[in-house]
């Protein structure tokens, strides 16, 4: 069985998770709030620092693009009330120390 840790975040102020290594961030879909990883899967980049243009999130290192309602599908379990999102992220190592730390507006992706 897998472990997951539960993160809460005040949306929009708050839109970046930072446990351990990984970043996750959020983002806003037709009106749902989604978590995801943000490591590109081409070269790792962070695609957090990328920018969304025609349902598509391009990562800033090397321009690859990518569909967000493709990206949406391997997101994290996420509950949304009102301004509260709460997210269930993969925890990798279990027996490491994997606080999350949440991170106010460091994410460019629109």
């Amino acid at each position: 069985m897998s472990r997951s840790i539960r993160v809460e975040l005040n949306w929009p102020q708050e839109n970046t998770v930072i446990v351990g290594d990984r970043h996750f961030f959020a983002y806003d879909r037709s009106g749902a709030v989604h978590v995801i990883a943000s490591r590109c899967a081409h070269r790792g980049g962070p695609l957090h620092l990328g920018r969304i243009e025609d349902g598509k999130l391009r990562c800033p290192w090397h321009g690859n693009t990518f569909r967000v309602d493709r990206l949406c599908a391997r997101g994290v379990a996420v509950v949304q009330r009102g301004s509260k999102v709460i997210a269930y992220l993969p925890v990798t190592d279990p027996d490491a120390d994997e606080s999350p730390a949440v991170v106010h507006s460091i994410v460019l992706a629109e």
